[in-house]
C-alpha cells in the first residue's frame, strides 16, 4: 500500500507544483468568473454578428431583393439551399509557411482599393467551363466554412449558379499563440467573393474586422486602422510593431493559406 502512495505522489507533485506556479486560489477563482462572462458575452455577440452578416450581405447584392428559398435563376443572387459540396477534407489551420518579417514590412503586404484593403487574384485554369469552376468553387467556400477555426456563423451566404459567382461571410478564430495555459486569438470577421467564367476563376477578400478580448475587454479594429503601414510598422520600416503587427502578420499568413488552397482546388 505505501508504495501506491507514495507512486501516486510522485505522479501529482508535478501537477501541483506546475498549478502553484501559474495560478493561486485567487487567480483560479478569477478566470473562473472571467470564463462564465466571457461565455455569456459570445452568445451576446454571435446574435449581434449574425444580424451584422446579414446586413454585410445585404449590401453585397446588387440584382435585386434575395428572399430564402427563392428558385435560383439566371444572372440571380440566392441564397443557397444547404448542400454540403465536397466532403474531402481542407487542410487545417495557416500553412507552416515560415516567412521572415522582411516580407511582412514590404509596402505591398497590405493592398488598399480606394482605401480598403482588398487582396485579389485570378486563377487561371485553361480549358474548364465556368460551371465547371463554380461547382469547384462552391466545395472550396462550403469546406472552409467547415474548418475547426470556424465559429457558427461562418457560411456561404449567396450563390448565383447563372453568372457563376458565389459569396461566403466568414467568421472565425485568427490565432496568434497557444500554449497549454493560454490561448491569444481574435475573432476574424471578412468576406470571400468568387466570380468565374471559362478558363479562370476570380477570389477576392475583403471586409476585414476583428474583435480581440483581452480578459473581457473587447477592442473592435478594422483591418484600414490596424494592419496597414501606418498602425503596424515602424517609421523606419525596420519592425511591426508589438499588438497590430501580430494581427498584420497573422493575417497575411491565413489570407496566404486561403488563396492556396481555392488555388488547388481548381486544379
Amino acid at each position: 500500500m505505501m508504495k501506491k502512495i507514495w507512486a501516486l505522489a510522485v505522479v501529482l507533485l508535478p501537477l501541483a507544483a506546475v498549478a502553484q506556479n501559474t495560478l493561486t486560489p485567487e487567480e483560479q477563482l478569477r478566470q473562473a468568473e472571467r470564463q462564465l462572462t466571457e461565455a455569456r458575452r459570445q452568445l451576446e455577440i454571435a446574435e449581434q454578428n449574425l444580424a451584422r452578416a446579414r446586413e454585410a450581405v445585404s449590401e453585397s447584392v446588387s440584382a435585386g431583393t434575395v428572399k430564402e428559398g427563392e428558385a435560383v435563376r439566371p444572372s440571380s443572387w440566392a441564397v443557397p439551399a444547404g448542400g454540403e459540396g465536397n466532403s474531402a477534407a481542407t487542410p487545417k489551420g495557416r500553412p507552416s509557411l515560415p516567412k521572415a518579417d522582411d516580407v511582412y514590412l514590404r509596402p505591398d503586404c497590405i493592398p488598399l482599393v480606394d482605401g480598403k484593403v482588398v487582396w485579389s487574384e485570378r486563377v487561371e485554369v485553361p480549358g474548364v467551363p465556368a460551371e465547371r469552376l463554380y461547382d469547384k468553387a462552391l466545395a472550396f467556400l462550403t469546406r472552409l466554412t467547415k474548418e475547426e477555426n470556424q465559429l457558427a456563423e461562418s457560411k456561404v451566404a449567396l450563390v448565383n449558379p447563372g453568372e457563376h459567382s458565389l459569396i461566403a461571410t466568414i467568421h472565425e478564430k485568427l490565432v496568434f499563440s497557444s500554449t497549454f495555459l493560454s490561448l491569444d486569438f481574435s475573432k476574424f470577421n471578412y468576406v470571400l467573393q468568387v466570380s468565374c467564367t471559362d478558363g479562370a476563376a476570380v477570389l477576392t477578400m475583403t471586409r476585414l474586422t476583428y474583435n480581440y478580448d483581452v480578459q473581457g475587454k473587447v477592442s473592435n479594429y478594422t483591418a484600414e486602422e490596424w494592419i496597414t503601414d501606418k498602425a503596424s510598422v515602424n517609421k523606419k520600416r525596420t519592425r511591426l510593431l508589438p499588438v497590430s503587427g501580430k494581427f498584420r502578420r497573422a493575417t497575411v499568413d491565413r489570407k496566404d493559406y486561403i488563396f492556396k488552397v481555392f488555388k488547388d482546388s481548381l486544379k
